[in-house]
């Protein structure tokens, strides 16, 4: 009996140590207060705002492979013309695309007329409800998909790469650059014709094959194209930033790339932005690695600043700024002095055991200023606390005063609706407005048409 005691007490000293340090836990590592609108709502300047929709998994299906779909559901782009009027109307466009990537699955031509989405991943088989493993067995996607914004009609789609992970258009409008998840053809460019993709051209790079996880991260992860139009930063396998070069033919368009091998700092690197100069390329941080515990102990995220100019051979990261977790995707705005993180804390995380886990209650923002000649970023102030799962894009508006910030889901639920949400800058503060402009479940990318 004895012994039975002791085990009862010791059974019971484990509980209550575990239950104090999850409590302790969920007080020094909590989510930002959700902050309380008080600012005006209106003072949107864009001509139109293009939200893409995966119609095919709610947010927690990364960590527990339940899609929860919903019926007649799919894959959307959704038109916003007068984003910053309540009572108008959007159109919607079907067009293949997945939440299952960094942001920057589509951009648009310099005229506002076309818009293109690439599908990293096609929705999954009709009546799957459940995957052991998202990333493992949603199927792999091809295509690129060109939207008539005028008329709202699909023109073309056609396959461009094996796992298209993000899109650019060429400062001069004659080109598109996708990131490729192939370690044989990094790299694919689509010459423009009237606003048409035409034959397609494959970049085989010859990067070092630095993946931790083999068909799912290799390839790159992300490219940008320089302000200059002749060379492109990159993000290889979530965990190298390197430069390639391009040899341009008479019409413009890329004929030969030369790239760079990686710098390899930082951990689980995302999107990246140029700044003005083009001499730093800005690139996000969520920390996580690749296995799924690494999103779940995760640390503040960062925005790391790397020496990237075409001009000279200095490599590397100048400056580093802390935010917090998960900041998947940053913009910077128009005068190229400030940066908004957007950071999903833990929000992707599912109920049940993981309810302990905190971080799953909101969302945030940073606010960050950029040093044009240095590349130096700096935090201003502390994260601003707002509701919702899973906010994967964020944008600034021509005037640089208002932010647009997707939201996949609400907590409702993992079929509840997501949701755009507008903020406000007042001078180094970021200010809720309260406004959404509603959203199926699975917005999740952004992008401002002036």
């Amino acid at each position: 009996m004895r012994s039975v005691r002791w085990v009862a007490t010791g059974l019971a000293a484990v509980i209550a140590g575990l239950a104090a340090a999850v409590g302790l836990w969920n007080v020094i590592d909590r989510a930002p207060p959700i902050a309380e609108p008080r600012a005006e709502a209106d003072g949107l300047n864009l001509s139109r705002l293009l939200v893409l929709v995966d119609g095919d998994m709610a947010a927690t299906a990364y960590a527990d492979g339940r899609l929860h779909p919903i019926e007649g559901a799919q894959d959307l782009l959704v038109i916003l013309d007068e984003p910053n009027n309540p009572q108008s109307e959007r159109r919607t466009v079907p067009a293949s695309n997945t939440v299952m990537g960094w942001p920057g699955a589509m951009t648009a031509d310099p005229s506002g007329r076309f818009a293109y989405v690439i599908e990293g991943r096609t929705p999954p088989q009709p009546g799957t409800d459940r995957m052991a493993s998202v990333h493992d067995e949603m199927p792999v996607g091809t295509l690129l998909t060109t939207v008539d914004l005028d008329s709202g009609a699909v023109v073309s789609s056609v396959p461009v790469c094996r796992r298209p992970n993000s899109i650019d258009i060429a400062p001069t409008g004659g080109w598109l650059l996708i990131a490729c998840g192939d370690p044989d053809a990094e790299l694919a460019v689509a010459p423009l014709e009237g606003g048409q993709p035409r034959t397609v051209r494959s970049f085989d790079l010859d990067l070092p094959d630095i993946a931790a996880r083999p068909d799912i991260d290799d390839g790159l992860t992300y490219a940008m194209i320089h302000p200059t139009g002749a060379a492109a930063g990159y993000v290889l396998s979530n965990l190298g930033v390197g430069l390639v070069r391009f040899t341009l033919g008479d019409d413009g368009v890329p004929i030969a790339a030369d790239a760079e091998a990686p710098v390899e700092e930082g951990d689980w690197l995302t999107v990246g932005r140029w700044t003005r100069a083009g001499d730093h390329f800005l690139v996000a941080d969520v920390k996580w690695g690749p296995t799924p515990l690494g999103a779940v102990f995760v640390g503040d995220g960062q925005i790391h600043s790397f020496a990237l100019s075409p001009d000279d051979d200095t490599r590397g990261i100048v400056s580093s700024a802390t935010v917090s977790k998960s900041p998947e995707a940053f913009e910077m705005n128009r005068a190229g002095d400030r940066l908004i993180a957007v950071n999903m804390e833990r929000t992707y995380l599912p109920g049940g055991a993981l309810a302990l886990v905190p971080g799953r209650t909101g969302s945030s923002l940073s606010l960050l200023s950029v040093d044009d000649a240095t590349g130096v970023v700096a935090t201003l102030g502390d994260p601003v606390g707002f509701r919702g799962v899973l906010p994967e894009d964020v944008v600034f508006d021509a005037d640089g005063d208002r932010l647009a910030v997707v939201v996949y889901q609400d907590h409702d639920g993992p079929r509840s609706d997501g949701w755009v949400e507008i903020f406000a800058i007042d001078g180094d503060d970021i200010v809720p407005t309260g406004r959404r402009i509603p959203m199926p479940r699975g917005a999740h990318d952004l992008y401002t048409l002036d």
